[in-house]
């Protein structure tokens, strides 16, 4: 705040309802795992709006939600690379994993809050289709 940095503030201060909203809810303090869940549904609805945004041609709104995603970017564990993922299904397969369910357990396991489910879902299917 003292920066002026208001797109910054703006974006936190958004983390920060939906924590307090998740703190009235389930009437406790709010966990790592949870906090950590909250940013990342934050920044999907950000990439959500800077798909539609780019079909709108909007820049200014193109602009706004990527320095958005980038804020919450920061404050997210670093993920887990494409090449880490593969390594881990490929031995998670070969330890007899078959299906869906049980590799996304195995692969969310491993990597916690540092792993893309949506990539990690798109490597899984593409493997088992392989297998």
């Amino acid at each position: 705040m003292k920066s002026g940095d208001k797109l910054r503030t703006m974006t936190l201060r958004s983390v920060l309802s939906e924590i307090s909203r998740l703190e009235k809810d389930v009437r406790r303090d709010p966990n790592d795992a949870e906090i950590l869940q909250i940013i990342k549904r934050e920044r999907a609805k950000r990439e959500e709006s800077l798909e539609f945004a780019r079909k709108a041609s909007r820049q200014d709104l193109i602009d706004q939600n990527e320095t958005e995603a980038k804020v919450l970017e920061s404050y997210l564990p670093a993920s887990a690379s494409v090449d880490e993922v593969r390594a881990e299904i490929a031995a998670a397969i070969a330890a007899g994993a078959t299906q869906m369910g049980p590799l996304m357990k195995a692969l969310r396991d491993k990597f916690g809050a540092g792993l893309d489910g949506k990539t990690a879902s798109e490597l899984a299917k593409e493997a088992l289709a392989k297998k």
